[in-house]
């Protein structure tokens, strides 16, 4: 029994030791949802060149929409404007194919 408190009280102090906000030296700074869309913006803007900047923007904003739905929207918004982006990069390139790419000569 005397092992079982002795761990107890071990695990109890080291949780108290992590978790205390003040001793901390790890601790990674508070990010406000909007510089979070910020850097998303910035981000998948260079990665996805051929998407324009306003549809970037435009799918970040539906994704935090989407994000700020759930339990942990901060943790998922990075995800879901990923995937948003994705699909506006494939809409693009698809328009691009129907109103300028290869021009096909059709028989009348």
């Amino acid at each position: 029994m005397r092992i079982i408190d002795t761990r107890i009280d071990q695990s109890v102090k080291f949780l108290s030791e992590n978790t205390n906000m003040k001793n901390s030296r790890n601790i990674v700074p508070a990010v406000t949802a909007e510089e979070l869309k910020s850097a998303l913006v910035a981000r998948l803007n260079a990665e996805y060149a051929e998407v324009s900047p306003r549809l970037v923007y435009q799918a970040v904003n539906e994704a935090d929409a989407l994000a700020s739905l759930t339990s942990v929207p901060l943790l998922v918004l990075p995800a879901l404007a990923e995937e948003k982006v994705r699909k506006a990069a494939e809409w693009t390139a698809h328009q691009r194919a129907v109103l300028g790419g290869d021009h096909i000569a059709f028989a009348a």
